[in-house]
């Protein structure tokens, strides 16, 4: 493909169908998910706290809305710096040491497994509701 944004490595496995904004915005989905559920439970239960001593400490000093949703940003900036970090090891390693697509490759799997991971937070904490 000449898309120098598409994942689609010669209509291989990584042919997702992704570029960079779709797969930051399935980080975001799950984040999201994850923040949603946070307030939720926090704000219907008294018997459950935030694990996260970051997400705690920003909900103490800026509300718990504004707190979860700072840790929302400093998240999908972090995934996305990790998996753009596939693409300077391809440009500074020697040929042998990154393979072809490797770039590609890490940013669609480090982008969708935190996305996953974010979600499956999410849906635990929904389950500490029932």
């Amino acid at each position: 493909m000449s898309n120098a944004n598409s994942y689609a490595v010669a209509g291989g496995r990584f042919g997702v169908g992704a570029d960079r904004l779709s797969l930051v915005g399935v980080v975001l989905a799950g984040k999201l998910l994850d923040a949603v559920s946070t307030v939720t439970v926090l704000s219907l239960r008294d018997d459950v706290y935030e694990s996260m001593w970051v997400t705690r400490s920003l909900m103490d000093h800026l509300g718990m809305v504004s707190g979860v949703l700072v840790t929302v940003v400093i998240a999908v900036v972090g995934v996305t710096v990790l998996a753009e970090s596939g693409e300077a090891l391809a440009r500074i390693a020697p040929d042998a040491w990154a393979p072809a697509g490797y770039p590609a490759a890490f940013r669609v799997v480090t982008c969708c497994s935190a996305g996953m991971w974010y979600g499956v937070v999410g849906v635990h904490n929904f389950s500490l509701l029932f």
